[in-house]
């Protein structure tokens, strides 16, 4: 039991370094505009793994670490939060399973990195399947089809997502690559202390006035139906959509701060003209915008009340004291681990050492948590 403990510490050290390295390195790609940030900020998060793990390469790790990253997701100024907790969830469990099949070596921490990197493009294509049903696949099977007409090629409806699945692997390669040379002694960066608040956070503003259970299990029940909506007439599809979509947005911050994002949207209107179009069926297309628009919305409802303490009770007494008391630590220490962390653009342009500089630090926060734990 003792030993589980010690483990669930480690995974909250490593987790708040990779929360704090996304919202260091996130910020910086926001507010620069770098192209392809997602991939980049899954790479940093591969690479954070792989160097944790050689420093504590015990079994069970890098599942946990990716747990309680996903987990401390949830308190977010973001209104879209399921999506990328299951995400990096998902991500430390391909690395475990990489790492358990081959071994805490290269090739597996290479097996790891490029299986949670490919992840993510298998992420996307379901999400827009979710979002936008099986026409999405019609449109897309349509689509690729006239490229190639016009084009000459006689490459398959697959091949494409698989060249496309071969370049996340090969990403996610690499990233493993950056861990394993920040795991090794080399030279680090200078960091200057830095007010940690200004990046991070506990986010009220989202917070619900009163939760409850059966909202709860309405929204999963009513987000059910509209999934499996496709038969319904084409006008009773789009009324009930819109209907359920303002009504999320009338009694959830979360949900009607979606609303304001103007570039969300019209990626929808944009995807959802194209596939009509490309289907020869603008009918379809505006069944595919009205679920997305109802879809996008319901997530952010369930996201908030998913802060239910009653619901919190229950994963509590689920998934036991010790890791919500993980949480808690993880929680508390990552404003102290912002404000001494390298900048973003020290993270893009010297990758290596600032994860080394990252690393570094994980032995001080653990024996900081024992400390803790002890006067406890």
């Amino acid at each position: 039991m003792k030993d589980k403990v010690l483990l669930w510490r480690k995974a909250a050290v490593l987790g708040s370094l990779w929360a704090a390295s996304e919202i260091i390195l996130g910020s910086f790609l926001h507010n620069a505009r770098i192209p392809f940030s997602g991939r980049l900020l899954t790479g940093i998060g591969i690479a954070v793994m792989v160097a944790g793990h050689r420093l504590w390469p015990e079994r069970g790790l890098l599942w946990r670490a990716a747990l309680v990253c996903a987990a401390m997701k949830s308190v977010s100024p973001s209104a879209v939060l399921i999506s990328p907790m299951v995400a990096i969830f998902t991500e430390g469990l391909l690395a475990e399973l990489a790492v358990r099949l081959a071994g805490a070596n290269i090739a597996g921490y290479m097996l790891a990195g490029g299986l949670a990197m490919s992840w993510g493009l298998i992420h996307k294509v379901g999400r827009l399947l979710i979002l936008y049903g099986a026409d999405a696949v019609y449109a897309y099977g349509r689509g690729l089809e006239k490229i190639m007409a016009l084009l000459g090629a006689s490459a398959g409806v697959w091949a494409p997502v698989l060249a496309l699945l071969g370049l996340y692997f090969v990403g996610g390669m690499a990233s493993s690559l950056l861990g394993l040379r920040a795991a090794r002694p080399g030279p680090t960066v200078d960091c200057r202390p830095r007010d940690g608040s200004k990046y991070y956070a506990k986010f009220h503003g989202y917070g619900a006035a009163y939760y409850s259970v059966y909202s709860l299990l309405l929204h999963l029940l009513v987000l059910g139906g509209l999934m499996a909506s496709g038969s319904l007439p084409l006008a009773a599809a789009v009324v009930a959509s819109l209907a359920y979509g303002l009504a999320c947005a009338f009694f959830y911050l979360r949900a009607a701060a979606l609303l304001r994002r103007g570039w969300l949207w019209t990626g929808v209107v944009a995807i959802s003209l194209l596939a009509g179009w490309l289907l020869s069926d603008l009918a379809s297309g505006l069944r595919m915008a009205a679920r997305a628009f109802a879809l996008t919305l319901g997530f952010a409802a369930v996201a908030q009340e998913l802060l239910n303490p009653a619901v919190r009770g229950a994963l509590e007494r689920a998934a036991g004291k010790t890791f919500f008391e993980t949480l808690e630590y993880a929680f508390g220490a990552l404003p102290q681990v912002l404000a001494a962390l390298p900048s973003g653009r020290d993270m893009l342009l010297r990758p290596a050492a600032s994860l080394r500089t990252l690393l570094l630090r994980a032995p001080e926060l653990l024996a900081a948590a024992e400390k803790e734990n002890k006067r406890s």
